[in-house]
């Protein structure tokens, strides 16, 4: 089917992720990812380079220290896998970031609000899970 998001005239960047598929919306082009957002213990994970460089952040894995570091506007974030300490600040996240498929995967809320976005989740009619992300940027 076809989803129609709107985010009015302040939206300056937006990514839509759907769960189970590799292909997202990046200001409004679409682009296909290693991995699809999927929910694990009832929490929504994303692959986190193809978040964050769809919106033009430059993004650095360390395979010897599983960090990943990630700059964009001015702010850097840094996390490890397995770690639940996302630093901007210093931020504690309730679950850590993990592999899949050699591509790390983020719990979507705190990584997306570290950059300043704004991150909405839309629904399935009909099970009322989490069928979709979206990220916006004002």
């Amino acid at each position: 089917g076809t989803e129609t998001f709107t985010f009015g005239a302040e939206a300056d960047k937006s990514v839509v992720m759907t769960i189970g598929s590799k292909e997202m919306v990046a200001n409004n082009v679409p682009v296909t990812t290693d991995v699809a957002p999927f929910i694990q213990d009832n929490r929504t994970y994303v692959p986190f380079r193809a978040l964050t460089e769809a919106f033009g952040a430059t993004v650095d894995y360390n395979a010897e220290n599983n960090t990943v570091t990630t700059k964009l506007d001015g702010k850097t974030v840094v996390l490890t896998v397995g770690s639940t300490v996302l630093t901007v600040k210093t931020v504690t996240m309730d679950v850590a970031p993990f592999i899949v498929d050699d591509r790390v995967v983020v719990p979507v809320r705190f990584v997306g609000e570290a950059f300043g976005f704004t991150v909405e989740a839309t629904q399935d009619a009909d099970t009322g899970a989490t069928a979709s992300v979206v990220f916006y940027q004002k």
